[in-house]
């Protein structure tokens, strides 16, 4: 199968993936599409297992890390699939939502619908597929864990040979910033939520907004956190970070954030090398004064 015989979408050649990821960084993509539904997203597993070529499925781009020199195969961004796809049966409580879609349009349905549940991720810049497979989450609150992975009734996805499973929530394994749905790839989410009056759901999320304009208003581009937060009794990584005096820390065009040392900002120019050095800088820094080992958090992508 030819690439002129994928009618849609149109696949890329050497797309820049500065232009895909929130953190700015990474060279081109071989080849890049964005698939609008399922039948265009079957053609291209379809495709690139033909050919023999290898694929990245990319969400929002909010907590990768692209090689410089790029990614040596097809990668395929979900942030067109089926975006406006999002269904709901108000007397069960429940709402499928596509991959595609956006965390703020999801959460702005369930306010809209009285479901709550939803508004500890009204501020994180993913779609609701990426979301899953790391189980994104979000506390204003210390020691208060929320994930999305806690909402899950059902996921339907791809195994990437292309066939249709369903996994129901005895399936699902979320943990901390993890999933066991790695290796598919997610279609749609069911998640089961209870009714509450919209103006409750406004102030909770108005509150986290609030809370993060405080701590975590980053206007520069950035992954997110860059490390996971020790378990407890710990502190988080932003303290630990900041205690041993990191904050603000530079390696060529990446920074650690003045303002919260979790994370990483680009202050231009900067590339995928400088942001492993000062990963493995902090690593290194807090193994030796506290002989805790920092899990990254941001996904580091090879170029093949």
């Amino acid at each position: 199968m030819s690439t002129s015989e994928i009618s849609a979408p149109a696949l890329q050649r050497n797309v820049p993936l500065t232009a895909h990821t929130t953190l700015k960084i990474g060279g081109p993509a071989h080849l890049f599409a964005e698939p609008a539904n399922e039948e265009q997203l079957i053609k291209l597993l379809g495709w690139s297992r033909q050919e023999r070529l290898p694929f990245f499925i990319l969400g929002n781009g909010s907590n990768v890390l692209f090689d410089d020199a790029g990614y040596q195969g097809l990668v395929i961004s979900m942030r067109s699939f089926e975006n406006d796809l999002i269904k709901v049966d108000l007397e069960s409580c429940r709402v499928t939502v596509s991959a595609g879609a956006s965390l703020s349009r999801l959460v702005r349905f369930c306010q809209e619908s009285g479901l709550a549940g939803t508004e500890f991720l009204a501020h994180i810049p993913g779609t609701v597929g990426g979301a899953l497979v790391m189980n994104a989450g979000f506390s204003r609150h210390a020691g208060q864990q929320n994930a999305i992975g806690d909402l899950v009734e059902e996921v339907r996805a791809l195994t990437r040979e292309g066939a249709v499973v369903q996994r129901s929530r005895e399936e699902l394994n979320f943990s901390y910033r993890h999933s066991n749905l790695g290796d598919l790839i997610v279609l749609e989410v069911t998640l089961r939520l209870w009714r509450r009056p919209k103006e409750q759901i406004t102030q909770e999320m108005k509150a986290n907004l609030d809370f993060r304009k405080k701590l975590q208003n980053i206007q520069e581009p950035n992954a997110g956190s860059v490390f996971k937060n020790p378990p407890a009794p710990h502190p988080s990584a932003g303290f630990l970070i900041e205690k041993a005096g990191l904050k603000g820390k530079r390696i060529g065009g990446i920074q650690i954030s003045e303002q919260h040392a979790n994370y990483f900002v680009n202050k231009g120019g900067a590339t995928s090398a400088d942001v492993i050095r000062l990963i493995e800088e902090v690593q290194k820094t807090l193994l030796h004064a506290t002989g805790i080992i920092l899990e990254p958090e941001i996904r580091i992508i090879p170029k093949n």
